[in-house]
């Protein structure tokens, strides 16, 4: 059962953010938690998500600009070890509680006021945008929204905004593999899992680029955000209850 809802839930993983330019780690993370804990579920996350960014990266390579990436991207890995060492040793049930809460506010916010965000791709905005980001890129394995915003005010194009967030996430998803193997969240024993994870959102990815003219990147994402919200809903109720 496992290894089909790893497949299937890749797969579609793969195919969001393909089309969004985010949100892989997202629904990734409303299924992983039902079969491992909340330190192992972010590091096999991010493990099958490496190879996304970084296929995806590679594709847009063109497009690629440093003077986006560089400091984001210190920035981030810097949040992001951080939390990976401070989430080894937090209390899995409390750790539990918040990343309900956290599914459940995110769900909120891209329903009901990212459209009325606005950000100046400015260096305050790239620090804020990004210290968030990594802060919770490394305790939920769920990055990108917040660094979504900041790239998309940043970026000039769409081939730009993907590139550059593609790449971030990558590089950063690299530098956080150690400290997650480090602190004892990503064993030996989840390789096969990652194997069948990056093939399955690499086939998402294909799926994902063959359609992405044809679809509604926006009601694509309200609806994964309204099934995000359910999970955070259920998630609160099954370790408060």
């Amino acid at each position: 059962m496992v290894w089909l809802a790893v497949g299937l839930s890749s797969v579609a993983a793969g195919f969001l953010q393909t089309v969004t330019g985010f949100g892989a780690a997202t629904v990734l993370m409303v299924v992983l938690p039902c079969f491992f804990d909340m330190v192992v579920s972010p590091a096999l996350s991010s493990s099958i998500c490496m190879g996304l960014a970084a296929s995806l990266a590679l594709r847009f390579r063109h497009a690629i600009r440093l003077r986006l990436v560089l400091f984001p991207i210190l920035i981030y890995t810097a949040a992001s070890v951080l939390s990976i060492r401070l989430s080894a040793e937090a209390d899995l049930w409390l750790l539990s509680v918040i990343f309900g809460a956290f599914l459940v506010i995110l769900s909120g916010y891209f329903l009901f006021f990212s459209s009325e965000a606005a950000l100046k791709g400015g260096p305050l905005s790239m620090t804020i945008c990004s210290i968030v980001s990594g802060v919770c890129a490394g305790l939920f394995s769920i990055g990108g929204p917040t660094m979504a915003l900041y790239y998309l005010s940043a970026a000039k194009e769409k081939d730009e905004y993907i590139a550059n967030i593609q790449f971030l996430f990558a590089v950063t998803y690299a530098a956080g593999l150690p400290a997650r193997i480090s602190s004892g969240a990503y064993t030996a024993d989840l390789l096969p899992m990652t194997v069948l994870g990056i093939a399955s959102i690499l086939a998402g990815q294909q799926l994902g680029l063959s359609v992405s003219e044809k679809l509604d990147a926006e009601l694509v994402k309200k609806l994964v955000f309204i099934y995000v919200g359910i999970t955070g809903i259920i998630t609160l109720i099954q370790q408060l209850v």
